[in-house]
């Protein structure tokens, strides 16, 4: 019987409950003219009756939740009546189970029953469709006909906002719009005999304040200084501006200040700071803060621990082969530098299969990703403790973390072995996909070194269950991406291979999707995975016309286009004749991020997309890319490099570091501006193609066993913890040119030089080029 409590991960209730320990589950939305199931997850094979009740959502639903109540049916008329035997035995099921109500339209109650123990399910059978455009700003809200795709104007719509009601119906186009004085909390909608509801989520304020902030070096060893580089923007109606004043930098670990530093912020709202961290500073991850008034912003910095020694991890090389081993050296020095022999080191390495793509979260866990080493050494007379990372033997590039520790004193590094100078990055849009769902797969290629897109690279992808394999030849675009979607695919762990030739070497990355049936995995807001849209321009200034190309095959009806940010900017309802629709927004003054939006209908259900645009106005993150003078340098030479972002000249604050590797975490200037998209705009898509599901609630007097708190949760990934660049070069200055001068080490080599930008009238801008010592 023991093996019967590891079915599906989940103990087995007590024997004599089996037949009472049962789950319902039902979609959010179901259009009525498609076969309508729900899922019922038993124990046992004894029979359940099922039974459909008419019901008011005002009955069930609790409004701004996800959450519903039991109704009392002991006095109810059933609209239907059915019985469902699950397979026999005793062990975990989940069953599909169909529901006789076809063609009926209408807000339902399930109820599942074996003798008195009873679950409940709600169940909207509708033909209305909406999507909700919620920000800061306001409430946007389009309805459509799921049948024909049209939009509904003047359908009917009831608000709860605190704890009134108001009234309101969608205009010609099937848009209703709600300011931001007066929120509501839920919107419930009617059609004829259907209904449709949404809770709408709260959204945060523009800040009146934003800042950021990044360090030299993501991690550093106690007692070393920490220098920092920093902006504030203050909002001035529409726009954020440079901020003034004096920022408190600090340094926190373990519930307390270690560090504290003034800065004032100059003409461009950036400031610049150097703080000095004690000798004890624990060992771990420590929080650079940054505060202007009432704003702050964070970074995370690892400390290397010191006791009486301190330790230094070595590798043999500096551009390491991926298929061989690489020999480790772990340096045990005194204060004064002299070696410390006979110390005990453990040393730990965690292998990743893959080159951490730019903008990753540093500690992410990725496929692939395990501890290969963990072993302890005794340093020789020298100081020296010996290690070596075995090869691998899959023909992939890694990224190995290593950790070396010994008492209170540790030490981190990171080795990157790419097998070309590009790598690439393969992921599925949802690493859980249900049956007969398509699979939407990302590849994205860029330099190794410096994070740079591999724009118009061929990149061949493979979709591999044992001998069953699907292939797609696809391009990368300008920004290093391309999208492949494969249909049809077999159930089971789908193994993703992404291959490129590049300088007679290949750039291989390799990923994983699982399919199977996802009873829980459905979404509110999950975007199309075949939806489109196309503008013509990669970036706009402020009062451009922005042309917008959006399609989706199959798709019939009205499409709704909206130009968003942290207030609606605009918005149209088009004819989607084929499946095809443009449209022209102007770009307004706006604060944070601005994107298109469509939707369309296609087969029932709303399928919608997102595509952000770059602005070139006050206040937004600018794109901005570095050149080099020349492919190659010699040792010891001058870089010339220039900066290209539409604004070379415009007075600026400008941060240049000079380092043996792109920088990550705290020290990664690439994504600095991002604290500038501010609050955005979130899309609810109820009625989506795989729309959300609702767990069963218990009627009071039911004595059913509840199953909801009997999944066990995934096990813990291993990381690669903090990445260790070295610095060579840290530059912080006033700024009004195109070019600027970095002086080159001695050894030869791969470097990166990264830029930050903080100009005059609020744009914040950023940029990482390596460069070749040879």
């Amino acid at each position: 019987m023991l093996a019967l409590g590891l079915i599906g991960a989940r103990p087995l209730p007590d024997s004599g409950k089996w037949d009472r320990t049962f789950a319902l589950y039902a979609r959010d939305v179901a259009v009525p003219w498609k076969r309508i199931a729900v899922r019922l997850d038993t124990y046992s094979g004894a029979p359940v009756d099922f039974a459909a009740y008419d019901a008011d959502p005002a009955d069930v639903l609790i409004a701004g939740s996800s959450r519903a109540r039991a109704i009392d049916t002991a006095h109810r008329t059933p609209v239907a009546r059915w019985r469902f035997t699950p397979p026999p035995g005793l062990r975990f099921t989940p069953n599909d189970v169909e529901v006789p109500l076809q063609n009926r339209e209408g807000f339902f109650v399930i109820e599942a029953r074996r003798g008195d123990a009873v679950q409940q399910a709600w169940l909207d059978l509708t033909r209305v469709g909406i999507i909700t455009k919620e920000s800061p700003g306001g409430i946007v809200l389009y309805a459509a006909d799921l049948g024909s795709g049209k939009a509904l104007a003047g359908m009917r719509l009831t608000y709860l906002v605190g704890t009134s009601f108001e009234y309101g119906k969608t205009d010609a186009h099937g848009v209703a719009r709600r300011s931001a004085g007066a929120r509501p909390r839920f919107a419930l909608a009617e059609w004829g005999k259907s209904k449709t509801f949404v809770s709408f989520l709260p959204q945060p304020p523009v800040p009146a304040t934003v800042m950021g902030v990044r360090t030299e070096r993501a991690s550093v060893r106690a007692g070393d200084r920490v220098r920092v580089i920093g902006f504030a923007r203050r909002r001035a109606g529409t726009v954020y501006r440079p901020a003034g004043g004096d920022a408190k930098v600090a340094i926190l670990a373990r519930g307390r200040t270690i560090a504290t530093a003034g800065a004032k912020l100059d003409a461009a709202g950036a400031f610049s700071a150097e703080l000095a961290l004690p000798a004890d500073a624990p060992a771990g991850d420590a929080a650079v803060l940054a505060t202007l008034g009432g704003a702050n912003a964070g970074a995370s910095l690892h400390v290397d621990g010191v006791s009486d020694i301190a330790l230094t991890v070595t590798p043999a090389c500096t551009a390491c082969a991926p298929d061989a081993s690489i020999p480790l050296a772990v340096a045990a020095k005194r204060a004064d530098g002299t070696p410390a022999a006979g110390r005990d080191v453990r040393i730990t390495v965690v292998r990743s299969p893959h080159v951490p793509e730019p903008g990753a979260v540093a500690d992410a866990p990725s496929w692939g990703t395990s501890r290969i080493v963990d072993q302890r050494v005794r340093t020789d007379d020298l100081g020296i403790g010996r290690a070596v990372i075995p090869a691998p033997s899959d023909g992939l590039a890694s990224t190995y973390g290593v950790v070396a520790s010994s008492g209170a004193a540790t030490a981190t590094g990171r080795i990157v072995a790419s097998s070309a100078r590009v790598a690439l990055a393969v992921t599925p849009e949802r690493p859980n996909a249900d049956i007969g769902e398509p699979v939407a797969i990302v590849v994205r290629g860029f330099d190794a070194a410096d994070g740079r897109p591999a724009a118009g690279l061929f990149v061949k992808l493979r979709l591999v269950h044992g001998p069953t394999e699907q292939s797609a030849q696809v391009t990368l675009d300008a920004d290093g991406r391309a999208h492949a979607v494969f249909r049809n695919v077999v159930p089971g762990t789908n193994l993703i291979y992404a291959q490129a030739d590049v300088d007679a070497a290949h750039a291989v990355d390799v990923n994983a999707v699982t399919v199977a049936p996802q009873a829980l995995l459905g979404t509110r807001s999950r975007r199309s995975v075949e939806a489109r849209i196309t503008t013509d321009k990669a970036r706009y200034r402020v009062g451009e016309r922005v042309a917008v190309d959006a399609s989706l095959s199959g798709a019939g009806g009205d499409a709704f286009v909206d130009l968003e940010g942290a207030r609606s900017l605009g918005e149209q309802t088009l004819s989607a004749a084929n499946g095809h629709v443009g449209a022209t927004f102007v770009v307004p003054e706006t604060v944070g991020d601005a994107a298109v939006g469509v939707a369309f209908v296609r087969d029932g259900a709303f399928e919608y997309a997102t595509h952000r645009i770059a602005v070139d106005g006050p206040g937004h993150a600018r794109e901005t890319t570095l050149s080099a003078d020349r492919p190659t340098y010699a040792p010891g030479s001058t870089a010339h490099l220039s900066i290209a972002d539409g604004a070379e000249r415009a007075s600026a604050t400008i941060a240049i570091r000079l380092g043996d590797a792109r920088a990550g975490g705290a020290a990664s200037f690439d994504d600095a501006a991002a604290v500038l998209a501010g609050a955005g705009t979130t899309t609810q898509n109820p009625a989506s193609a795989d729309p959300a599901w609702h767990a069963s609630v218990t009627p009071r007097q039911s004595t059913s066993v509840d199953l909801g708190a009997t999944d066990r949760g995934p096990a813990a990934a291993a990381t690669l913890g903090a990445a260790a660049e070295r610095s060579l070069l840290w530059r912080v200055e006033r700024f009004d040119r195109e070019t600027f001068d970095v002086a080159l080490p001695e050894t030869p080599g791969r470097y990166v030089v990264s830029v930050l930008k903080v100009s005059d009238d609020g744009d914040v801008g950023a940029a990482t080029l390596a460069l070749e010592v040879r």
